[in-house]
């Protein structure tokens, strides 16, 4: 029978569960009625969660690696996006993805 690894944010605006699968379900308590975020771990089953107030992380522990984060702060979780990005999108690459929307910078400015 699995047990789900549970935790809330300090604020409980978040609950996070973990799967079977290894997965994390994610929820915001003021939502209830969204579906689920899934965070994928994929190493097996959850054994701890643990909301990292100070840092926007949720960490989590799985038989194999006991110190995995994952970033859930929006604004940092972004700011990785555009580092991985090197910057956004281009013209020509916001023309092939959204072909139906005005171009806009997607990181750093307006």
């Amino acid at each position: 029978m699995h047990r789900p690894a549970l935790a809330f944010s300090a604020d409980g605006s978040l609950l996070a569960a973990g799967a079977p699968d290894g997965s994390v379900q994610m929820w915001e308590t003021a939502s209830p009625s969204q579906p689920a975020a899934t965070l994928p771990v994929g190493d097996g089953p959850v054994l701890g969660l643990e909301f990292a107030a100070e840092n926007g992380e949720l960490r989590i522990a799985t038989p194999h690696l006991t110190g995995r984060t994952r970033v859930i702060a929006p604004r940092r979780a972004a700011a990785e996006v555009c580092r991985r990005a090197e910057g956004g999108l281009s013209d020509t690459e916001w023309r092939r993805y959204f072909p139906a929307a005005a171009y806009r910078r997607t990181c750093g400015g307006t």
